[in-house]
């Protein structure tokens, strides 16, 4: 049964809960396992493979999520279209990646990385289709099925990864542990794919079939405007693991971990706003748009406001509290960058009713905007500022981005 915005968005914000109590769970357990220098190289080698993923599971998993969400009997079209186009896309991000491993680990200083990058590749293809089918139901409005597979994925992932982790293989098991919990996820989505398809009738209108061309038209740009996003939250760890010490990549990375829960948390109302907005957009109700987008920046600012507020007063007690006192010395850039994923949330928002009302190029060029000042930012302040200048980089070019948006949004909508 479909859901209400509203209950669709209490689902998938229990979902991001679970997601970020999940990633709590296995950073924490890992920072305290393998000790800031091989916890540090494990969130590069997570963070890069994050980015890699999101080619494909953004685009054209949002893309299937807009169009399944028009309800024109074209749900199945579009989701056999977009499978076909992701299996073939997967296998050829994955063995670039595999070969190219060895470059990459030279480009960020440390040749022995390599071996647990191409590891790592090996998840591409699990995680593409997986993501596919939470577009998917997503586009159904069916968010109870999305919540659960997410849900899912967390748990999977806490238990894996950190059982992993114990064994003699320390590294190399928490990278199978995350390899195998999307495996497992997308074995059990499948069977709710099938029972989804089963409900749905077949299009009979060949003139309103969904070609690849308009899913990939419509992905790239989404494709751009996430692996630019993902970027910007990640480009400071790649600057710190570069200019600094492995002792500071780690605990630069759990300053990141812990600033971005506010951020991952409201991310439940981006996934019910995304299909809504679509919906509106192709039905040009502009004052129900505007509605919405009121309500959901509410709903966001209820979140981030007293969480971001806490974690900036007693970002020390938070850090040795949650990763011990190895990574105290991280609480001032904590304070800086939980701010800046303040703005970054808000920020995200805004580009989520820009590419939903169909305007996916607009959002991928702010979004390249606020990388490129990330970038030159990054390489002036972590010279002079180590792990704070990092901090102070993001929330600077998470601040322009907000405000850049905000402007956009308000003036296309406030009438």
């Amino acid at each position: 049964m479909k859901q209400s915005l509203r209950r669709g968005t209490i689902l998938l914000i229990a979902a991001q809960v679970s997601f970020v109590l999940s990633g709590y769970a296995t950073h924490i357990g890992l920072g305290r396992l393998l000790g800031p220098e091989d916890y540090g190289l494990y969130a590069v080698v997570i963070s890069l493979m994050t980015m890699v993923n999101l080619i494909l599971s953004t685009g054209i998993p949002q893309a299937v999520s807009k169009y399944v969400a028009h309800g024109d009997g074209n749900e199945l079209n579009v989701k056999r279209t977009a499978q076909n186009m992701q299996l073939i896309f997967s296998v050829i991000l994955f063995i670039f990646y595999y070969f190219f491993a060895d470059q990459l680990a030279i480009m960020l200083n440390d040749p022995d990385m390599a071996p647990y990058l191409k590891l790592s590749s090996f998840i591409v293809p699990a995680y593409a289709l997986q993501a596919l089918y939470v577009g998917y139901f997503n586009g159904l409005k069916e968010y109870g099925k999305q919540s659960l597979m997410v849900i899912l994925y967390s748990a999977f992932k806490v238990v894996l990864i950190l059982g992993f982790a114990l064994t003699s293989y320390a590294l190399y098991g928490a990278i199978t542990g995350f390899i195998i919990s999307s495996v497992a996820v997308l074995v059990i989505g499948l069977y709710f794919v099938h029972s989804a398809d089963k409900r749905l009738p077949a299009s009979n209108n060949e003139h309103s079939m969904i070609s690849a061309r308009t899913i990939l038209d419509f992905a790239t740009p989404i494709v751009f405007y996430s692996v630019a996003t993902n970027l910007i939250m990640s480009f400071d760890l790649f600057f710190v693991k570069a200019y600094l010490t492995d002792m500071d990549a780690g605990i630069y990375s759990a300053v990141s971990t812990i600033s971005k829960v506010p951020f991952y948390v409201i991310a439940g109302i981006y996934g019910a706003l995304f299909p809504a907005i679509s919906s509106m957009s192709a039905h040009n109700d502009r004052s129900q748009m505007t509605v919405q987008i009121i309500k959901s920046v509410k709903y966001s600012m209820l979140v981030l406001v007293p969480s971001t507020l806490f974690v900036v007063l007693f970002s020390r007690q938070v850090l040795s509290f949650l990763f011990s006192d190895q990574y105290s010395g991280g609480y001032t850039a904590l304070g800086v960058l939980t701010i800046g994923m303040g703005f970054f949330g808000l920020f995200s928002l805004f580009t989520t009713v820009i590419n939903g009302s169909g305007q996916p190029r607009v959002s991928m060029l702010m979004s390249l905007i606020v990388l490129v000042l990330d970038i030159v930012l990054n390489q002036l302040f972590i010279p002079s500022y180590g792990v704070v200048g990092a901090a102070m980089a993001t929330c600077t070019a998470c601040l322009l981005g907000l405000v850049v948006s905000f402007l956009y949004v308000y003036r296309r909508y406030n009438h």
